[in-house]
């Protein structure tokens, strides 16, 4: 199984938008851009390689459409991902690096307006 101590910005972004719940490809998208304040606008190509690897750490899954979701879509059905216990602790993992990282810089006076 692939490391997951370590996701990347965009698995971050995408792990925390299925954090909410169930998803598609294009919500997920939207979701990374609105989350990143548009520093991260992956394509869909770009996605679907991070939702696969995503899936094959077992940190993301198919699954059923949520119950609100629409009952039809035009062209192909959407696949729906949600995240796997697995993926909750990754994400919970990568939370408190991240958090252990900006507790680093305030320490090293990195921030600005921030001080220890």
């Amino acid at each position: 199984m692939p490391d997951t101590s370590l996701l990347t910005p965009l698995e971050f972004h995408v792990v925390m938008a299925l954090r909410r719940g169930a998803s598609y490809g294009y919500a997920l998208m939207k979701d990374v851009e609105r989350q990143s304040r548009g520093r991260l606008t992956p394509d869909v190509g770009t996605l679907y390689r991070v939702l696969a690897r995503l899936m094959a750490g077992d940190l993301v899954e198919e699954c059923p459409p949520p119950a609100d979701a629409p009952d039809t879509h035009r062209g192909r059905p959407r696949k729906y991902y949600g995240l796997t216990p697995h993926g909750v602790g990754a994400a919970r993992a990568e939370a408190e690096r991240l958090a252990e990282l900006v507790e680093l810089a305030r320490d090293h006076d990195l921030l600005q307006g921030e001080t220890s």
